[in-house]
Protein backbone atom coordinates (compact mmCIF):
# COMPACT_ATOMS: atom_id res chain seq x y z
CA UNK A 1 0.00 0.00 0.00
CA UNK A 2 1.80 3.38 -1.25
CA UNK A 3 1.13 6.12 1.25
CA UNK A 4 0.28 9.46 0.06
CA UNK A 5 1.86 11.05 3.59
CA UNK A 6 4.99 8.49 3.54
CA UNK A 7 5.68 9.14 -0.52
CA UNK A 8 4.56 13.11 -1.17
CA UNK A 9 7.04 12.48 -4.47
CA UNK A 10 4.71 9.61 -5.80
CA UNK A 11 1.37 11.53 -5.48
CA UNK A 12 1.05 12.06 -9.17
CA UNK A 13 2.24 8.51 -10.24
CA UNK A 14 0.31 6.76 -8.06
CA UNK A 15 -2.38 5.77 -10.12
CA UNK A 16 -0.77 4.33 -12.51
CA UNK A 17 1.76 2.60 -9.78
CA UNK A 18 -0.86 0.44 -8.16
CA UNK A 19 -2.38 -0.48 -11.27
CA UNK A 20 1.27 -1.91 -12.09
CA UNK A 21 0.90 -3.07 -8.84
CA UNK A 22 -2.51 -4.95 -9.60
CA UNK A 23 -0.90 -6.12 -12.89
CA UNK A 24 1.64 -7.97 -11.42
CA UNK A 25 -0.50 -9.25 -8.81
CA UNK A 26 -2.92 -10.82 -11.53
CA UNK A 27 0.37 -12.63 -13.24
CA UNK A 28 1.04 -13.66 -9.88
CA UNK A 29 -2.67 -14.99 -8.87
CA UNK A 30 -2.18 -18.57 -9.64
CA UNK A 31 -0.21 -18.58 -6.72
CA UNK A 32 -2.50 -19.28 -3.46
CA UNK A 33 -0.96 -17.65 -1.31
CA UNK A 34 -1.40 -14.35 -3.08
CA UNK A 35 -5.25 -14.63 -2.34
CA UNK A 36 -4.80 -16.00 1.01
CA UNK A 37 -2.65 -12.76 1.95
CA UNK A 38 -5.59 -10.74 0.44
CA UNK A 39 -8.65 -12.36 2.99
CA UNK A 40 -5.80 -12.12 5.71
CA UNK A 41 -5.38 -7.91 5.00
CA UNK A 42 -8.90 -7.63 4.37
CA UNK A 43 -9.47 -9.02 8.02
CA UNK A 44 -6.66 -7.19 9.52
CA UNK A 45 -8.79 -4.10 8.44
CA UNK A 46 -12.02 -4.44 10.05
CA UNK A 47 -11.43 -1.84 12.36
CA UNK A 48 -12.95 1.13 10.66
CA UNK A 49 -10.53 4.31 10.25
CA UNK A 50 -9.56 6.27 7.52
CA UNK A 51 -6.41 5.01 7.39
CA UNK A 52 -7.40 1.13 7.45
CA UNK A 53 -10.44 2.27 4.96
CA UNK A 54 -8.13 4.11 2.67
CA UNK A 55 -5.74 0.79 2.49
CA UNK A 56 -8.83 -1.72 2.02
CA UNK A 57 -9.89 0.48 -0.66
CA UNK A 58 -6.37 0.05 -2.49
CA UNK A 59 -5.95 -3.95 -1.56
CA UNK A 60 -9.20 -4.14 -3.16
CA UNK A 61 -8.43 -2.25 -6.19
CA UNK A 62 -5.55 -4.33 -6.47
CA UNK A 63 -6.75 -7.50 -6.84
CA UNK A 64 -8.87 -6.94 -10.13
CA UNK A 65 -6.50 -8.53 -12.54
CA UNK A 66 -6.58 -12.20 -10.60
CA UNK A 67 -7.14 -14.80 -13.05
CA UNK A 68 -9.35 -17.46 -11.78
CA UNK A 69 -8.17 -20.78 -12.80
CA UNK A 70 -11.64 -22.85 -14.54
CA UNK A 71 -10.44 -25.51 -16.60
CA UNK A 72 -9.83 -27.24 -14.00
CA UNK A 73 -11.26 -28.83 -10.98
CA UNK A 74 -8.92 -27.77 -8.62
CA UNK A 75 -8.36 -24.61 -10.00
CA UNK A 76 -12.63 -24.07 -10.25
CA UNK A 77 -13.00 -25.28 -6.49
CA UNK A 78 -10.27 -22.49 -5.57
CA UNK A 79 -11.98 -20.17 -7.55
CA UNK A 80 -15.80 -21.24 -5.69
CA UNK A 81 -14.32 -20.53 -2.78
CA UNK A 82 -12.70 -17.28 -3.94
CA UNK A 83 -16.02 -15.52 -5.06
CA UNK A 84 -17.94 -16.89 -2.08
CA UNK A 85 -15.35 -15.13 0.64
CA UNK A 86 -14.90 -12.25 -1.90
CA UNK A 87 -18.69 -11.58 -1.82
CA UNK A 88 -19.35 -7.91 -1.29
CA UNK A 89 -22.33 -8.54 1.54
CA UNK A 90 -20.07 -10.89 3.61
CA UNK A 91 -19.13 -7.12 4.48
CA UNK A 92 -21.48 -4.72 6.66
CA UNK A 93 -21.22 -1.23 5.48
CA UNK A 94 -19.24 1.01 6.95
CA UNK A 95 -19.66 4.52 8.46
CA UNK A 96 -18.84 5.14 4.91
CA UNK A 97 -21.72 3.27 4.10
CA UNK A 98 -21.31 1.24 1.43
CA UNK A 99 -17.76 2.09 0.14
CA UNK A 100 -16.06 -0.96 0.47
CA UNK A 101 -18.85 -3.07 -0.56
CA UNK A 102 -19.36 -1.07 -3.85
CA UNK A 103 -15.05 -1.71 -4.26
CA UNK A 104 -15.62 -5.17 -4.04
CA UNK A 105 -18.52 -5.39 -6.44
CA UNK A 106 -15.88 -3.29 -8.99
CA UNK A 107 -13.11 -5.89 -8.04
CA UNK A 108 -15.64 -8.92 -8.93
CA UNK A 109 -16.53 -7.44 -12.14
CA UNK A 110 -13.25 -7.08 -13.30
CA UNK A 111 -12.19 -10.29 -12.13
CA UNK A 112 -14.92 -12.21 -13.82
CA UNK A 113 -15.53 -10.00 -17.26
CA UNK A 114 -12.63 -12.46 -18.86
CA UNK A 115 -14.74 -15.29 -18.37
CA UNK A 116 -17.56 -14.01 -19.65
CA UNK A 117 -15.62 -13.17 -23.19
CA UNK A 118 -13.56 -15.84 -24.44
CA UNK A 119 -15.09 -16.14 -27.81
CA UNK A 120 -17.72 -18.31 -29.46
CA UNK A 121 -18.78 -21.55 -27.69
CA UNK A 122 -16.02 -21.24 -24.30
CA UNK A 123 -18.73 -21.71 -21.63
CA UNK A 124 -18.85 -23.61 -19.63
CA UNK A 125 -15.54 -25.62 -19.12
CA UNK A 126 -15.28 -29.02 -19.89
CA UNK A 127 -14.83 -32.05 -17.65
CA UNK A 128 -14.31 -29.81 -14.16
CA UNK A 129 -17.59 -31.80 -12.55
CA UNK A 130 -18.97 -31.98 -9.59
CA UNK A 131 -16.71 -28.24 -9.22
CA UNK A 132 -18.66 -26.84 -11.78
CA UNK A 133 -22.23 -27.27 -10.01
CA UNK A 134 -20.41 -25.40 -7.12
CA UNK A 135 -19.37 -23.28 -9.03
CA UNK A 136 -23.18 -22.54 -10.24
CA UNK A 137 -24.41 -22.85 -6.83
CA UNK A 138 -21.87 -19.96 -5.53
CA UNK A 139 -22.81 -17.48 -8.39
CA UNK A 140 -26.40 -17.89 -8.49
CA UNK A 141 -27.00 -17.70 -5.02
CA UNK A 142 -24.60 -14.44 -4.83
CA UNK A 143 -26.69 -13.00 -7.57
CA UNK A 144 -29.94 -13.61 -5.70
CA UNK A 145 -28.77 -11.78 -2.68
CA UNK A 146 -27.03 -8.94 -5.07
CA UNK A 147 -30.20 -8.49 -6.57
CA UNK A 148 -32.37 -8.23 -3.39
CA UNK A 149 -29.72 -5.53 -2.22
CA UNK A 150 -30.38 -3.66 -4.64
CA UNK A 151 -34.22 -3.27 -4.29
CA UNK A 152 -33.66 -2.16 -1.12
CA UNK A 153 -31.49 0.83 -2.64
CA UNK A 154 -30.92 2.08 -5.94
CA UNK A 155 -27.10 3.66 -5.07
CA UNK A 156 -26.22 0.29 -5.87
CA UNK A 157 -27.48 -0.54 -8.78
CA UNK A 158 -24.61 1.55 -10.85
CA UNK A 159 -21.65 -1.12 -9.61
CA UNK A 160 -24.20 -4.25 -8.70
CA UNK A 161 -26.12 -4.96 -12.19
CA UNK A 162 -23.01 -5.15 -13.71
CA UNK A 163 -21.85 -7.94 -11.34
CA UNK A 164 -25.40 -9.66 -11.49
CA UNK A 165 -24.90 -9.62 -15.04
CA UNK A 166 -21.69 -11.20 -15.17
CA UNK A 167 -23.06 -13.62 -12.84
CA UNK A 168 -25.95 -14.69 -15.12
CA UNK A 169 -23.88 -15.37 -17.57
CA UNK A 170 -21.22 -17.69 -16.00
CA UNK A 171 -23.98 -19.27 -14.21
CA UNK A 172 -25.77 -22.73 -15.54
CA UNK A 173 -27.74 -22.58 -18.90
CA UNK A 174 -31.05 -23.00 -17.35
CA UNK A 175 -30.87 -20.44 -15.05
CA UNK A 176 -29.81 -17.88 -17.84
CA UNK A 177 -32.76 -18.59 -20.39
CA UNK A 178 -35.08 -18.71 -17.51
CA UNK A 179 -33.77 -14.94 -16.98
CA UNK A 180 -32.65 -13.62 -19.96
CA UNK A 181 -35.10 -12.22 -21.37
CA UNK A 182 -36.09 -10.81 -17.66
CA UNK A 183 -32.62 -9.59 -17.29
CA UNK A 184 -33.32 -7.44 -20.54
CA UNK A 185 -36.14 -5.76 -19.82
CA UNK A 186 -34.34 -4.36 -16.66
CA UNK A 187 -32.11 -2.94 -18.62
CA UNK A 188 -34.00 -1.28 -20.80
CA UNK A 189 -35.54 0.61 -18.25
CA UNK A 190 -32.08 1.75 -16.99
CA UNK A 191 -31.87 2.98 -20.76
CA UNK A 192 -34.05 5.62 -19.82
CA UNK A 193 -32.48 6.61 -16.95
CA UNK A 194 -29.54 9.27 -16.97
CA UNK A 195 -27.78 8.29 -13.87
CA UNK A 196 -27.21 4.04 -15.36
CA UNK A 197 -27.65 4.82 -19.13
CA UNK A 198 -23.87 4.01 -19.62
CA UNK A 199 -24.26 0.93 -17.23
CA UNK A 200 -27.00 -0.30 -19.03
CA UNK A 201 -25.30 -0.02 -22.72
CA UNK A 202 -22.07 -2.19 -21.01
CA UNK A 203 -24.11 -4.66 -19.44
CA UNK A 204 -26.41 -4.76 -23.06
CA UNK A 205 -23.49 -5.50 -25.12
CA UNK A 206 -21.67 -8.06 -22.34
CA UNK A 207 -25.00 -9.94 -22.01
CA UNK A 208 -26.22 -9.72 -26.18
CA UNK A 209 -22.23 -10.84 -26.90
CA UNK A 210 -22.62 -13.96 -24.07
CA UNK A 211 -25.87 -15.05 -25.55
CA UNK A 212 -24.84 -15.07 -29.77
CA UNK A 213 -21.09 -16.72 -28.93
CA UNK A 214 -23.05 -19.53 -26.41
CA UNK A 215 -26.25 -20.30 -26.67
CA UNK A 216 -27.82 -18.51 -30.27
CA UNK A 217 -26.94 -21.34 -31.97
CA UNK A 218 -28.16 -23.93 -30.54
CA UNK A 219 -31.83 -21.90 -30.51
CA UNK A 220 -34.35 -21.69 -32.93
CA UNK A 221 -33.35 -19.20 -35.20
CA UNK A 222 -37.13 -16.87 -35.47
CA UNK A 223 -36.50 -16.85 -31.02
CA UNK A 224 -32.55 -15.09 -31.69
CA UNK A 225 -34.16 -12.43 -33.96
CA UNK A 226 -36.78 -11.78 -31.99
CA UNK A 227 -34.73 -11.48 -28.85
CA UNK A 228 -31.79 -9.10 -30.70
CA UNK A 229 -34.63 -7.12 -32.91
CA UNK A 230 -35.78 -6.31 -29.13
CA UNK A 231 -32.77 -4.95 -28.20
CA UNK A 232 -31.84 -3.10 -31.28
CA UNK A 233 -35.42 -1.57 -31.33
CA UNK A 234 -34.32 -0.21 -27.52
CA UNK A 235 -30.84 1.05 -28.83
CA UNK A 236 -32.38 2.78 -31.81
CA UNK A 237 -35.12 4.44 -29.63
CA UNK A 238 -33.13 5.64 -27.11
CA UNK A 239 -30.01 7.19 -30.05
CA UNK A 240 -33.52 8.76 -32.01
CA UNK A 241 -34.32 10.41 -28.93
CA UNK A 242 -31.23 12.03 -28.71
CA UNK A 243 -30.66 10.67 -25.20
CA UNK A 244 -26.79 9.42 -26.16
CA UNK A 245 -24.74 11.87 -26.34
CA UNK A 246 -21.57 11.02 -24.35
CA UNK A 247 -18.81 9.72 -26.63
CA UNK A 248 -18.01 6.39 -24.74
CA UNK A 249 -22.00 5.92 -25.41
CA UNK A 250 -20.97 6.21 -28.70
CA UNK A 251 -18.12 3.80 -28.66
CA UNK A 252 -20.18 1.32 -26.78
CA UNK A 253 -22.69 1.08 -29.80
CA UNK A 254 -20.00 0.57 -32.58
CA UNK A 255 -18.64 -2.27 -30.26
CA UNK A 256 -22.33 -3.90 -30.26
CA UNK A 257 -22.69 -3.24 -34.20
CA UNK A 258 -19.74 -5.21 -34.68
CA UNK A 259 -20.77 -7.44 -32.39
CA UNK A 260 -23.64 -8.16 -33.78
CA UNK A 261 -22.35 -8.23 -37.41
CA UNK A 262 -19.48 -11.36 -36.32
CA UNK A 263 -22.59 -13.57 -35.33
CA UNK A 264 -24.92 -12.50 -38.11
CA UNK A 265 -24.18 -9.90 -40.70
CA UNK A 266 -27.50 -9.82 -42.92
CA UNK A 267 -29.33 -9.32 -39.32
CA UNK A 268 -27.00 -6.36 -38.35
CA UNK A 269 -27.11 -4.67 -41.91
CA UNK A 270 -30.60 -5.00 -41.74
CA UNK A 271 -31.59 -4.36 -38.28
CA UNK A 272 -29.33 -1.92 -36.82
CA UNK A 273 -26.84 -0.34 -39.20
CA UNK A 274 -29.06 0.80 -42.10
CA UNK A 275 -31.60 2.02 -39.91
CA UNK A 276 -28.69 4.37 -38.34
CA UNK A 277 -27.66 5.88 -41.89
CA UNK A 278 -31.11 6.87 -43.20
CA UNK A 279 -31.15 10.40 -44.70
CA UNK A 280 -33.87 11.35 -41.68
CA UNK A 281 -31.26 9.95 -38.78
CA UNK A 282 -29.78 12.15 -36.49
CA UNK A 283 -26.05 13.49 -37.03
CA UNK A 284 -24.59 10.96 -34.18
CA UNK A 285 -26.68 8.01 -35.34
CA UNK A 286 -25.32 8.35 -39.18
CA UNK A 287 -21.50 8.81 -37.50
CA UNK A 288 -22.08 5.43 -35.10
CA UNK A 289 -23.51 4.03 -38.40
CA UNK A 290 -20.65 4.60 -40.89
CA UNK A 291 -18.21 3.89 -37.63
CA UNK A 292 -19.67 0.25 -37.30
CA UNK A 293 -19.30 -0.20 -40.96
CA UNK A 294 -15.89 1.04 -41.55
CA UNK A 295 -14.65 -1.50 -38.56
CA UNK A 296 -16.62 -4.44 -40.28
CA UNK A 297 -15.51 -3.92 -43.89
CA UNK A 298 -11.37 -3.59 -42.89
CA UNK A 299 -12.14 -6.57 -40.06
CA UNK A 300 -8.92 -9.03 -40.29
CA UNK A 301 -10.91 -11.49 -40.04
CA UNK A 302 -12.90 -11.05 -43.25
CA UNK A 303 -11.67 -13.03 -46.37
CA UNK A 304 -12.23 -9.57 -48.46
CA UNK A 305 -11.51 -6.13 -48.16
CA UNK A 306 -14.26 -3.29 -48.38
CA UNK A 307 -17.96 -3.97 -49.56
CA UNK A 308 -16.84 -7.11 -51.33
CA UNK A 309 -16.96 -8.92 -47.49
CA UNK A 310 -21.14 -8.77 -48.45
CA UNK A 311 -20.46 -10.47 -51.59
CA UNK A 312 -18.88 -12.99 -49.64
CA UNK A 313 -21.24 -13.79 -47.25
CA UNK A 314 -24.29 -14.03 -50.04
CA UNK A 315 -25.81 -10.37 -49.09
CA UNK A 316 -24.88 -8.62 -51.84
CA UNK A 317 -27.88 -7.01 -52.15
CA UNK A 318 -26.90 -4.74 -49.28
CA UNK A 319 -23.75 -3.15 -51.78
CA UNK A 320 -26.11 -0.61 -53.31
CA UNK A 321 -27.97 0.39 -50.19
CA UNK A 322 -25.18 1.25 -48.10
CA UNK A 323 -23.80 3.22 -51.33
CA UNK A 324 -26.92 4.63 -51.21
CA UNK A 325 -27.22 5.70 -47.53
Amino acid sequence: VVSQVDYPSLVDLRGLLLDHVAQLLGALSRISSVTERFFIELNNRRVDTPVARSETLNIINGMRYLKLGVKTEGGLNASVSFIAKANPLNRPPNKRKSELQHALCNMLSSILAPLAEGGKNHWPPLGVEPALSLWYDAVTRIRGQLMYWMDKQSKHIAVGFPLVTLFLCLGDSQTFNINFSQHLEILYKYLKDKNHRSMALDCLHRLVKFYVNVYADYQPRNQVWDYLDSVTSQLLTVLKKGLLTQDVQHDKLVEFCVTLAESNLDFAMNHMILELLKPDSLSEAKVVGLRALLEIVVSPSNQQIGLDVFQVYGIGHYVPKVKSA
